[in-house]
């Protein structure tokens, strides 16, 4: 695959960074296998939601493990 297409979400079967672990990712309260990746800024600041359909086998070259502070939010 192409660097630019790694930095993007894509399917990956039995990935080590799942978007599950993630700490960019928000979990969809109805169901647990879908979520939301808020790890995109526009220019200003602005965050681009993404949607996740399937927390478990999706990645991309931004997965950073943890929780996300308030400050990350700001």
């Amino acid at each position: 695959m192409t660097a630019e297409k790694q930095s993007q979400l894509h399917r990956e079967e039995d990935t080590t960074k799942p978007c599950k672990t993630c700490k960019w990712q928000t979990p969809d309260p109805t169901d647990p296998l879908r979520g939301q990746c808020t790890v995109n800024r526009s220019a200003i600041g602005g965050v681009w939601k993404r949607w996740i359909r399937d927390m478990v086998h999706m990645t991309c070259s931004r997965h950073e493990e943890g929780k996300l502070s308030f400050r990350d939010h700001v």
